[in-house]
């Protein structure tokens, strides 16, 4: 089959290494291994790729910003015009909604297959990070999308529910898991030295975008609580973003300033480091399809604790692979994270478990034959464009 791939959430610099491109390259480069034709289409600004196997088309950044609505169609378009220069496609697979809205509705000869980073419906229900007009946007995104792709990849059963809501009819939806490297993402021995982090306190861990919907704040309250019963511990935050301003203030609030470490961004392949050194994995996210980190973390063997949303519950089994707690409550939060506290043999036993079932379950290697097989289906019934379902409420 000859596949191109859309990268557009993406650093222009750093192919594969942030964003979205990371999945894209993920999938990219195994499809091309195993034989496919693969293209990828982006706008970089780099000379080298991740995968050499796989072939690059790049097109120019647009003049104006491109990191809001007006340049992420402006993007898109340009996209559209260099997939129409690659010739026949069989199927393109974009990771993201806006540009599958766009290409769903101007590729008229080839099937456009998404692979949903979340829900804006659910992103609405749960803790949206949007202003009013972007929200509108990706609404009308979501819905177009719904309407004009031949095929969704759901990543979680609760994205599943959420895009038929949106109108994707249930017989053009594939469940397929997001999946991590595991011979990347695999225990590290030694790496709390590695990193100069002694050997008390206990070490949480949180990596995520620091927006609202990722939900650090519930963490930093949990911390506190700890602080309170007399509960030793260090949260160490991996990542950026808009609220990191306001939430290293909440941690001065609440007095818990000196327990909190902020190292920004981290390059993908140093995170395995991190994920073995932590005592404990933390995500407090509100809202969203499946957390990376989360099977990132599992997969080097750091014992979790999860909110109980939708991409965390289909891979967290509470007291087998991971510890659980209803979404927003800092106080159960709280009480999880003491139960590893005080007991690592529990937490050792988690983690061991987390790692096998990471291989067993959220290998790309093994994932990557799913999608493939999505893009059978796809070709074999000529499914160019679908009819539009239900709405969302």
């Amino acid at each position: 089959m000859r596949i191109s791939f859309v990268d557009i959430i993406c650093d222009p610099a750093r192919p594969g290494a942030t964003g979205l491109s990371d999945v894209v390259w993920d999938m990219a480069g195994r499809l091309a291994r195993l034989g496919e034709d693969v293209h990828v289409v982006a706008p970089y600004r780099a000379s080298t790729f991740p995968d050499p196997a796989v072939q690059v088309h790049t097109f120019p950044l647009p003049p104006i910003n491109y990191r809001n609505i007006a340049g992420h169609l402006l993007l898109a378009l340009s996209a559209y015009r260099r997939l129409r220069g690659l010739g026949q496609l069989d199927v393109v697979h974009v990771p993201e909604y806006l540009t599958a809205a766009v290409l769903g509705t101007l590729l008229k000869d080839t099937p456009v297959v998404l692979t949903e980073p979340g829900n804006i419906y659910q992103r609405v229900a749960r803790g949206n990070p949007y202003d009013p007009v972007t929200t509108l946007v990706y609404k009308l995104a979501a819905r177009r999308a719904a309407a004009t792709c031949a095929r969704l990849i759901a990543t979680s059963d609760e994205m599943a529910w959420w895009w038929q809501r949106t109108g994707f009819r249930p017989e053009r939806i594939s469940r397929v898991s997001l999946g991590i490297d595991t011979a990347l993402f695999a225990r590290l021995p030694d790496a709390r030295a590695a990193l100069g982090w002694p050997a008390d306190p206990p070490v949480l861990l949180f990596a995520a975008r620091l927006s609202r919907e990722n939900g650090l704040d519930i963490t930093l309250r949990a911390l506190a609580r700890l602080r309170e019963q007399g509960t030793p511990a260090q949260l160490h935050v991996l990542g950026d973003g808009p609220e990191r301003g306001s939430l290293e203030a909440l941690a001065s609030a609440l007095g818990i300033g000196d327990q909190v470490t902020w190292h920004g961004w981290v390059d993908l392949k140093e995170l395995p480091r991190y994920y073995s050194a932590a005592d404990i994995f933390v995500f407090s996210g509100l809202s969203g399809g499946s957390p990376r980190v989360v099977l990132q973390a599992m997969g080097c063997g750091a014992p979790v604790v999860g909110s109980a949303i939708g991409g965390i519950v289909d891979h967290v089994d509470h007291g087998r692979t991971g510890l659980l707690f209803a979404p927003g409550s800092s106080r159960e939060l709280a009480e999880q994270l003491g139960r590893l506290l005080v007991d690592p043999h529990l937490g050792e036993r988690l983690g061991q478990a987390a790692a096998a079932y990471a291989r067993q379950n959220v290998d790309w290697d093994r994932l990557v034959e799913q999608v493939r097989d999505v893009y059978r289906t796809v070709v074999r019934g000529k499914e160019v464009q679908a009819p539009a379902g239900g709405q969302a409420h």
